[in-house]
């Protein structure tokens, strides 16, 4: 910890040179008649060199500046939003956030503020950043969230496909999105994308640098999207992850709109419910095959009574007309603890079968399984599954409707 907290502090003294006082007072950009000034931007810019852990160099300052402008555009167009139509972020919602990020860097409390105060830049421009953050969550969960509706149709055709597919891969995967305005930015966004990977194979996490860079919705909880299944992708995307191994990142992927930069943190198999962890309750036929005359006789009422079985209530009954003796207690198994002689004629049996006749010795036996228990399939509940439906439908409509508000705005960039 002491030494993460040197590095930190090693590094907001590097960053901490200000910009000439005119450019600070420049006005580098208008958000419907508001300014974001040259300190904005410097301010900004320290504060993600520092997160990220990124050399402050000049060239790395001129790359960030136009990524570091965008977002404070758009935060600005979130925060004049929220204020439009009533929400408000309090002073102590900002305060745990920051409590949060301090616990998930190992910061003791109140130390994130003395680091960035010794930087020179204090505390206010992250407390900006969280602010707008917490305010489009609170807005889109007011106003977006209510126009979602998951259906049980669709919840039951998402486990279809689950249960369909168990034991292809799946990915538990972090994303960082960098958009484009136009295609002249291309070169340049994706040289950014270029130098975040080179920052993050020199050990900067990925979290940190989707907090700060990212301008998807999952950027607050440091880009991650969860476990996403074979198929959920783009194919471009898909075909890019499916090369990584878990803790790689994927090269810059051409999106519409933008660049994707994708990491592995671990790969599965869709969870598939193990057969041999199945608990099944077994009992027994025995029936007398000493001579040919009696095995033939024995397999002729064994299979009479294979078709009479349909439970274990009556299999006493059956016995004594059958003049066998009466079945023991069922035993509770797993599959895997049956004998290995006999697992197979019983792996697939469904509770009130009978298998077919086992030979065993002078005996011809039925086995009969009362109860069955399927094991635990790993597969997401319904409620995780209508959770995960809506966050991806709820950060399409958020992307939507900051589209929208940069388009409705007077944004005048003078930088």
């Amino acid at each position: 910890m002491k030494r993460s907290v040197a590095c930190l502090l090693a590094l907001l003294t590097l960053v901490a040179t200000s910009a000439p006082l005119a450019a600070q007072q420049r006005i580098f950009a208008l958000v419907n008649d508001e300014v974001i000034s040259g300190q904005d931007v410097e301010n900004r810019l320290n504060l993600t060199l520092v997160t990220s852990g990124m050399a402050p160099t000049p060239e790395n300052r001129k790359r960030m500046e136009p990524q570091v402008l965008r977002g404070l555009v758009d935060e600005k167009l979130q925060l004049q939003e929220a204020s439009r139509v009533g929400v408000f972020v309090t002073d102590r919602e900002v305060a745990d956030a920051i409590a949060r990020i301090e616990q998930s860097n190992r910061l003791a409390k109140g130390q994130l503020e003395v680091l960035l105060k010794q930087s020179g830049m204090g505390l206010a421009p992250l407390e900006q950043q969280v602010r707008s953050t917490i305010a489009w969550q609170k807005l889109t969960q007011r106003r977006l969230r209510p126009q979602i509706q998951v259906t049980d149709e669709e919840i039951d055709e998402f486990q279809d496909r689950l249960k369909a597919r168990q034991g292809a891969p799946e990915f538990l995967l972090s994303e960082i999105f960098l958009p484009m305005d136009n295609p002249e930015q291309e070169d340049d966004v994706r040289q950014t994308a270029l130098s975040l990977i080179q920052q993050m194979q020199r050990g900067t996490p990925f979290s940190a640098i989707a907090q700060q860079f990212s301008r998807s919705a999952s950027a607050s909880a440091g880009g991650d999207i969860g476990w996403v299944q074979e198929g959920q992708l783009d194919g471009d995307i898909e075909a890019a992850v499916r090369e990584l191994k878990p803790g790689e990142v994927t090269p810059p992927v051409r999106m519409p709109g933008g660049f994707y930069v994708l990491g592995l943190r671990a790969r599965r198999a869709i969870a598939a419910a193990p057969a041999e962890e199945a608990v099944i309750a077994l009992t027994q036929l025995v029936f007398p095959a000493r001579t040919p005359q009696e095995l033939a006789a024995s397999e002729q009422l064994a299979q009479n009574a294979r078709a009479a079985i349909a439970d274990c209530t009556g299999l006493a009954r059956l016995a004594t007309e059958l003049r066998i003796q009466p079945p023991a207690e069922p035993q509770r198994l797993r599959i895997a603890e049956v004998n290995p002689a006999v697992r197979e004629k019983v792996r697939g049996l469904r509770a009130g079968q009978a298998s077919e006749p086992i030979r065993a010795g002078a005996t011809l036996v039925v086995l009969v399984a009362c109860t069955r228990e399927e094991p635990p399939s790993g597969l997401p509940s319904r409620d995780d599954i209508e959770e995960l439906l809506t966050r991806q439908r709820l950060e399409i409509l958020s992307r939507r409707y900051l589209r929208d508000l940069r388009r409705q705005a007077n944004v005048e960039i003078r930088a």
